[in-house]
């Protein structure tokens, strides 16, 4: 069932809700506060918004990629509480932070992931696996802007079943 969230940039009064959510999904505290509080000043990170209640986040940087020749964006963080998973909130936070990266030029846009399930849902929004042989785990994917521009956007009931996103 599709849960309606309102995405919004996040604010100085979510900090302490994403650290606690950062420590507590990946089980590890260091300083990052201040981190976060200067994504927030450079208008990078979403929150998805229920109800006055942060159920997932988007973190997406700006820079300018000498490769592609131009602005490229890199999502950081990706994260979707587990109770609120499979209900369309990841999709609306990829959507946003996709157009919003493109509103502002960007050339490309990347992530990676080590998690099976996310690296299906940046598929469904037409992500491809650009760099080859990685024996790490993690895969980079690539948004193929032409494709996202010219399709539909993926159905909610696509939406896998995340136990991590990044």
């Amino acid at each position: 069932m599709r849960q309606v969230s309102r995405i919004r940039r996040a604010t100085e009064k979510d900090v302490s809700t994403i650290d606690r959510t950062i420590m507590d999904w990946l089980g590890w505290r260091t300083p990052r506060e201040e981190s976060i509080r200067r994504a927030i000043e450079n208008k990078e990170l979403l929150v998805a918004d229920q109800n006055g209640k942060v159920t997932g986040f988007i973190h997406c940087v700006m820079h300018e990629d000498i490769i592609d020749g131009g602005l490229n964006s890199f999502i950081t963080c990706f994260y979707v509480a587990p109770e609120f998973r499979n209900k369309g909130i990841g999709f609306e936070l990829l959507d946003r932070a996709i157009n919003d990266a493109l509103e502002k030029g960007a050339v490309g846009i990347e992530t990676s992931t080590a998690s099976p399930d996310a690296r299906r849902l940046y598929e469904a929004y037409h992500f491809k696996q650009f760099m080859a042989n990685w024996t790490m785990g993690e895969v980079f994917l690539e948004l193929d802007i032409e494709e996202y521009r010219s399709s539909q956007r993926p159905r909610v009931s696509r939406e896998p079943n995340r136990q991590a996103m990044r």
